[in-house]
């Protein structure tokens, strides 16, 4: 029995898209003026629709460069959410969500070169297999646990106890760096080793599950800053213009997790890494796919609209635990 045919874009539905994506959009196709035949560009210009239409019904309708702007992360969710969407949902074949890859790739390259963004998230994604004559795409890195243990083994021998903290908590938590970045001292709970009230994107509060060796770094870091007279609300801190205050997300993302990387020789390592990594190995080493999801704060893949698992945090923090590398 084949599938049942489902309509997603409807004309009301479109009416309601911010316009300044549509504008956007518009543009790219005018600066691509591509050569193809009307059917052809009926088809791309449906992908992007079914896209502006998702991020409408799940991402608040925002504005795409707006998005981009606040942290790349953001988008690389946004489409791993729609991808999922697309082959759970609709049911999309391989080849069709690889051409929805490819167009919305071709759009964030036309914005690089217009200089409207830095990066292209599509560039941290894993990609659907290639088909023969397809060219490579650049993956993500997914982190082994031998990698994993010879990160440890080098900043073990390195006096950077706040680097250290922070690879643990990033890789540990599989929070965004946004959420790491805000984490306050005060949102610490450290009679049950959580770290509660976090604001992940959207401005929903989670709470963050470090593991044993996070938390006793953690312990270890604010020891040193107490010892060394350094006082910051924020978790992660550093000096400017004389005062303390919170390492700024780009160092996070860029110094930082650069200099993680190039200890096991893998430079190109990116700040969202550390989320795939983690989730990969909790799942192949047996957590049920659903805690996984709870712990990333992901959408779930068989349903429209992304949602947060909510179960007893008390469980989800045991039942982590046998998991823990």
């Amino acid at each position: 029995m084949g599938r049942k045919y489902m309509r997603y874009v409807t004309q009301e539905k479109l009416d309601k898209l911010n316009i300044k994506n549509v504008k956007l959009v518009d543009k790219y196709f005018s600066f691509k003026n591509m050569n193809l035949s009307e059917d052809t560009k009926k088809s791309y210009m449906s992908d992007f629709n079914q896209w502006l239409v998702y991020i409408m019904e799940n991402y608040n309708n925002e504005y795409i460069l707006d998005i981009l702007e606040e942290d790349v992360d953001d988008m690389v969710d946004l489409v791993e959410d729609f991808i999922a969407f697309c082959t759970t949902v609709l049911e999309n074949k391989e080849r069709r969500v690889q051409r929805r890859l490819s167009s919305i790739s071709s759009f964030f390259l036309y914005l690089r070169r217009k200089r409207k963004i830095k990066e292209n998230p599509i560039d941290f994604m894993e990609r659907p297999s290639l088909k023969a004559g397809e060219k490579p795409q650049i993956v993500q890195t997914f982190l082994t646990i031998d990698q994993i243990n010879s990160i440890r083994s080098e900043l073990d021998k390195m006096n950077d106890i706040q680097l250290y903290t922070f690879y643990e908590v990033a890789l540990s938590t599989m929070a965004r760096i946004k959420a790491i970045n805000n984490i306050k001292v005060s949102q610490i709970n450290f009679k049950e080793d959580v770290i509660e009230r976090v604001i992940e994107k959207e401005g929903y509060e989670v709470t963050l599950f470090p593991s044993e060796k996070a938390m006793e770094l953690i312990r270890k870091l604010l020891k040193y800053r107490e010892e060394n007279g350094i006082e910051c609300e924020y978790l992660f801190a550093g000096k400017r213009n004389g005062e303390w205050n919170k390492i700024s997300k780009n160092t996070m993302q860029g110094s930082w997790t650069k200099k993680i990387g190039n200890l096991i020789d893998v430079p190109q390592l990116h700040a969202h890494d550390f989320r795939h990594s983690y989730s990969s190995i909790l799942y192949n080493s047996g957590m049920k796919l659903e805690d996984v999801q709870g712990l990333l704060n992901h959408q779930s893949p068989d349903v429209t609209l992304k949602h947060y698992i909510k179960k007893d945090a008390s469980k989800v923090k045991d039942n982590k635990k046998k998991f823990e590398v």
